[in-house]
């Protein structure tokens, strides 16, 4: 199965706490560029290979939209509702510390949110988890306060920082539908998650005219009964920790699992990894899949709908929108405004769709396949700034690998830190 650029990531930092024992890691699956970016989720059974496989998704996110940085993730095997979470992240970012302030831009993932990050990191005397993006992007302290400040501003339900994301999500699910030829106004979706992005989606999706017949949260599924789309202002509005709120007149609840047997247009897994497997992907009455969550579908499973003919678009695309809502932030001359940076990961987001779908049709590949065909042929320019426009004539860099074939079994990575952060790096 192909799922990489790379035979193994270039760095691996191991951290064991010292004081509950429990373990996390920092992988940067690539160095080619000055900046890596991932984010730092917070999960129970969390193993290297998962943060392995998910940093690698980062760098296949970053190829295909052009931006001249790598993939990188970080996370402790932890559970996200105990009382010592807080002191845990400050024990594992502090270990990591020497990365975050110059290499690698954090974000927030699974279980955890920037405002929590960032606390941690300001405990530390880091100004920001993106701290590392000033550096390659050669702004002062000024300018990057003023831009990364825009995150803060509201959208909606909540603010840019929260629903970026998710808009890019959204912007996938919109060029599958401009590529079938379905108008936003008579399509239907469904959204497994009701979490940050699965909640960003909704928005996005819902402003955009679209019917969203279900919805799914880790407890229960919420499923249109009578044809007529759910209240997404609503939800949105009362939902507390990503729990569809029992408030709706329209609508049935039932078993979460009963998201997979909904009839939709497009089908949108926006929750935990491998959330898609060879069981589902036989009996969904679905046209498209938009996978939001890393990881999403099985390879199992993408080879049952790629032959009953139902499209899939990557993770690596339609997850790329905080990536992508990144290079809108940083990549202008001008100080961008909200609306300048969601526009730019919509048309950029819908734009890959287009040149994905049509590859992938051309080449007569699965979805998956073409677009690490486009990956691979992304160039790679070592010492340039991330986003934006190169400053002067670069000549790109021979490909940083010769492979597209990545084992899903474990390996060694060529650099192994058992321990803490080495410092020099």
């Amino acid at each position: 199965m192909i799922e990489s650029l790379n035979t193994e990531p270039e760095l691996v930092v191991e951290y064991t706490d010292p004081m509950e024992g429990f373990k996390g890691w920092l992988v940067i699956d690539s160095m080619a560029h000055n900046l890596c970016a991932g984010g730092l989720r917070v999960q129970p059974g969390l193993t290297r290979e998962c943060v392995q496989r998910l940093a690698a998704t980062m760098t296949l996110k970053m190829r295909i939209a052009g931006i001249r940085a790598d993939g990188a993730k970080s996370g402790i095997d932890y559970d996200p509702s105990s009382p010592g979470k807080q002191e845990a992240l400050y024990r594992f970012i502090r270990a990591i510390k020497p990365f975050i302030k110059q290499r690698y831009s954090m974000g927030p993932d699974m279980n955890t949110t920037m405002p929590e990050l960032d606390a941690v990191c300001s405990r530390l005397g880091i100004t920001s988890i993106k701290t590392a993006v000033a550096r390659a992007q050669n702004l002062t302290p000024a300018q990057f306060k003023q831009r990364t400040a825009l995150l803060s501003r509201p959208v909606g339900h909540a603010t840019l920082g929260k629903l970026r994301a998710g808009s890019g999500l959204a912007a996938s699910c919109l060029g599958i539908l401009e590529y079938l030829g379905i108008p936003a106004g008579e399509a239907t979706v469904s959204i497994q998650g009701f979490g940050g992005l699965a909640a960003g989606a909704a928005y996005f999706l819902n402003k955009a005219g679209v019917n969203i017949v279900g919805l799914a949260d880790r407890e229960k599924s919420l499923i249109s009964s009578d044809g007529e789309p759910l209240d997404i202002s609503s939800f949105l509005s009362n939902s507390v920790d990503g729990i569809i709120p029992y408030t709706t007149s329209t609508g049935r609840y039932g078993r979460r699992e009963e998201i997979y047997s909904v009839p939709c247009d497009v089908f949108i897994p926006a929750a935990i990894e491998n959330s898609v497997g060879a069981q589902e992907a036989a009996t969904m009455q679905v046209r498209a899949i938009a996978c939001g969550a890393n990881l999403a579908v099985t390879p199992e499973a993408e080879k049952i709908l790629h032959q009953r003919h139902i499209l899939l678009i990557p993770d690596m695309v339609a997850g790329c929108g905080g990536s992508l809502s990144m290079e809108g932030l940083f990549a202008p001359d001008h100080l961008p405004s909200v609306e300048e940076v969601l526009a730019h990961v919509e048309s950029k987001t819908r734009h890959i769709v287009q040149k994905l779908l049509t590859r992938s049709q051309e080449d007569k590949l699965p979805p998956r396949e073409a677009a690490l065909r486009l990956c691979a042929e992304a160039s790679v320019y070592p010492g340039t700034r991330p986003y934006g426009s190169l400053t002067t004539n670069v000549e790109p860099a021979a490909p940083e690998k010769k492979t597209l074939w990545k084992s899903r079994s474990p390996r060694l990575p060529s650099r192994y830190i058992n321990g803490h952060a080495c410092p020099s790096v």
